[in-house]
């Protein structure tokens, strides 16, 4: 769909109907023509909505790839704990609301 979409933008209206600028004047055209924007103004919105998706799906999985390591750690800091040393968790939870903010900001979500 969105190769069909490139395709279509590509044209310009008055290019398509250079050979015949008078047909722009006629109703149907203009209902057509009308339509068109509406279409792309739709196809727009999808495609922000699903760019929207995709990032709040990224947060989601980097969220739960830390909190699995947060995990794992605590359970190697309890069996091993000479070797590894105690995991700061508000440390941890001050840098995810940061990296939320920055990609909110980055994105122009209005999560916050």
């Amino acid at each position: 769909m969105d190769e069909t979409y490139n395709l279509i933008k590509m044209k310009n209206i008055k290019e398509l109907f250079r050979r015949n600028p008078g047909l722009l004047e006629k109703p149907e055209v203009k209902q057509l023509l009308d339509y068109i924007q509406e279409l792309e103004g739709e196809i727009f919105e999808n495609n922000l909505k699903q760019d929207k998706q995709h990032i709040f799906k990224g947060i989601v999985e980097d969220i739960v790839i830390s909190c699995k390591e947060y995990r794992e750690n605590r359970l190697l800091e309890e069996r091993y704990p000479d070797q590894y040393q105690k995991i700061d968790a508000d440390h941890l939870i001050n840098n995810l609301y940061s990296y939320i903010l920055e990609i909110n900001r980055i994105n122009n979500l209005g999560i916050i």
